[in-house]
């Protein structure tokens, strides 16, 4: 679904996307899904931190598919216990929850689970975190298809795609959509919700042309672009405007903007916008999700 804010600015609205509560992870959990039942798993494992839209999407998925699920979750229990929207949704699951302090401690805990699911004679899925996998990557090289329709029946086509960046594998997906589909002078600009640029773009230009060679896609070597100018001081950090704009956004727009991931990245466009005089190009903001992060925001 794409709304028109006005002529030159529209927005893809993957926060209505309507399986798994919704947003970019819901739609790349799709995809992933037809892995899991190719391969006959009954037990997930994936990790994210104690907001995490994934986490929340695979519990959702494994509980509606009566399947075994562990999260590994890098963040504050007592926090978690306590907190609304994704982390509420993930308890109310039946996930088996496990934390780790130290992000070094994912890896070994995610191994752990996988293990003792064999040992009790299930069959376990690995996924790894924000659903950066090839399936993941898949759905986004099909959303552009659905971008596509769209452009041709509007007469309509993006000089601009901003979106938030995380894991990478959104972006990458779009950025290999973008060369399927034949969208030869389209720009994807991430705003990068907690990595440095450098990192990011690594990651999502590698992953990029990895999609490209995996799916027989006609790698055009577009910039990967992803900015990290609006960090605000690192992963869900955020200055008094942002907070503004987050609170407003539901008046202004008709949708929610949270601080941390989809609110981050269209401040991130509008100054970017308005700093390289953009304004007489068609922009769409591709809005990623977050409703549940907007609902447990203080």
């Amino acid at each position: 679904m794409i709304n028109i804010i006005k002529e030159d600015l529209r927005i893809v609205r993957d926060d209505l996307y309507p399986f798994l509560g919704g947003g970019n992870k819901g739609r790349k959990m799709d995809a992933i899904a037809k892995d899991i039942f190719l391969k006959n798993a009954n037990a997930l494992v994936t990790t994210g931190g104690i907001q995490s839209n994934h986490c929340r999407a695979v519990a959702i998925f494994a509980a509606q598919n009566k399947m075994k699920c562990s999260l590994v979750l890098h963040g504050s229990k007592a926090e978690f216990e306590k907190q609304s929207g994704n982390a509420k949704i993930m308890r109310l699951s039946g996930a088996e929850i496990v934390f780790v302090e130290e992000a070094s401690q994912i890896g070994n805990a995610m191994d752990e689970a996988m293990l003792q699911y064999k040992d009790q004679g299930f069959i376990p899925y690995y996924i790894w975190g924000g659903g950066h996998t090839l399936e993941g990557g898949l759905a986004y090289i099909d959303a552009v298809k659905e971008l596509k329709k769209y452009c041709v029946e509007n007469n309509w086509t993006p000089d601009y795609i901003f979106h938030a960046s995380g894991t990478g594998s959104t972006q990458s997906g779009i950025l290999a959509g973008l060369d399927k589909y034949g969208f030869d002078d389209t720009k994807v600009i991430g705003i990068s919700v907690g990595r440095k640029a450098e990192q990011a773009t690594k990651i999502v230009d590698e992953f990029y042309k990895e999609l490209c060679s995996h799916y027989n896609i006609d790698c055009s070597n577009r910039e990967s672009i992803v900015l990290d100018e609006y960090l605000m001081g690192g992963y869900g950090q955020y200055n008094s405007e942002l907070k503004e704009l987050s609170l407003n956004s539901i008046k202004e727009y008709g949708f929610t903007l949270d601080t941390c991931y989809s609110g981050k990245a269209f401040y991130g466009m509008m100054d970017y916008i308005n700093k390289n005089n953009l304004k007489d190009k068609n922009i769409l903001f591709w809005h990623t999700g977050g409703i549940f992060n907007f609902l447990a925001e203080e």
